[in-house]
């Protein structure tokens, strides 16, 4: 997230990229700026120059135990800003006949996948499957993920699925 109070992030960038060069920048109402608004330093915070405000690490959706071929919905809310890169399932081993089936993958209110007119086989997203790796929109603080899968397949009387979802990314730090 870019802040600042009223001033343009843009402008400011101008403008110390100017006064580095030597140059002396117009200011809005015809004056000069004689020395820059914002510290490099915070310029690189603002816009993410740091590596000291990422951190690459996991992100756990939980797990739950399909009885029935009802949707369940896996929900988390980050406290701090998140972007997903790979969703991983794991099933164990599945019960003969049945089959996982992510049926939504959500940040916020936006899909992450371009249809959800049909659900994805969990096998896409086990941990020793290739080319998982997809690009999620940034789920900012406080904001849901949610993943709906639900079984397909006949149960036998004693049979049950249990799923643990989790996501890889990166933790964005303010």
């Amino acid at each position: 997230m870019i802040e600042g109070d009223d001033e343009n992030i843009v402008g400011a960038l101008m403008n110390q990229l100017a006064l580095r060069s030597g140059a002396r920048m117009p200011q809005r109402g015809g004056g000069t700026v004689s020395a820059p608004r914002f510290s490099t330093a915070q310029l690189q915070t603002q816009v993410g120059g740091t590596q000291n405000n990422k951190l690459r690490a996991p992100l756990g959706l939980g797990s739950h135990v399909f009885v029935d071929n009802a949707p369940f919905k896996f929900i988390v809310e980050p406290q701090e800003a998140f972007r997903g890169e790979r969703l991983i399932v794991d099933t164990g081993t599945l019960p003969a006949g049945l089959l996982l089936s992510i049926d939504e993958i959500m940040v916020g209110s936006l899909p992450q996948t371009p249809s959800t007119e049909f659900g994805l086989p969990a096998v896409m997203f086990r941990a020793d499957a290739t080319d998982a790796q997809m690009d999620f929109q940034i789920c900012p603080a406080g904001t849901k993920i949610t993943v709906t899968a639900h079984v397909v397949g006949t149960f036998a009387e004693a049979d049950e699925l249990t799923a643990q979802l989790g996501i890889y990314g990166t933790w964005i730090r303010g």
